[in-house]
């Protein structure tokens, strides 16, 4: 019984881990980039554009799977109560290379709307750190994300 308790209660993207390793990691980006658009406390739908173009850029998924993965990914966000979860597998199965794509994705969410709120800023800079990308990628990632924006 206990088993099955922990098991309903952990996170989504946890239990997809041993079956779909793949899953796992583009809900737990999902997540992140959803978190980061909530950081400043607005709904913004230029944020939400930019989280859905991103995923059907970087992501091998068609649109109906990228609705399934976004539906998904809320579900998990309403329920987070810690990025600590996340960003563990992130770190045990991505690349730096890949988290610091992660980190790009997340800064091209909080630019879409054209201004960088301090909430946004602060929940970069954590999962930054929680993630281990070096400073000077991480203003590198941002740089290159302001770019886009233009």
């Amino acid at each position: 019984m206990i088993d099955w308790i922990e098991k309903f209660f952990r996170p989504t993207f946890e239990r997809f881990e041993a079956r779909e390793p793949v899953l796992a990691l583009e809900l737990a980006t999902a997540v992140l980039l959803i978190e980061i658009s909530r950081a400043d406390y607005r709904e913004d739908p230029q944020e939400q554009a930019a989280i859905r173009r991103l995923l059907l850029e970087r992501l091998s998924l068609c649109e109906e799977e990228i609705d399934v993965l976004l539906q998904q990914a809320i579900d998990e966000a309403d329920r987070l109560v810690s990025l600590q979860h996340i960003t563990r597998m992130l770190n045990e199965r991505m690349s730096q290379q890949d988290k610091l794509r992660v980190i790009e994705m997340m800064w091209e969410v909080v630019y879409a709307d054209g201004e960088k709120h301090h909430y946004e800023e602060h929940l970069m800079r954590q999962v930054s750190d929680l993630l281990y990308v070096p400073h000077a990628d991480f203003i590198q990632a941002r740089l290159r994300a302001e770019e886009r924006q233009g």
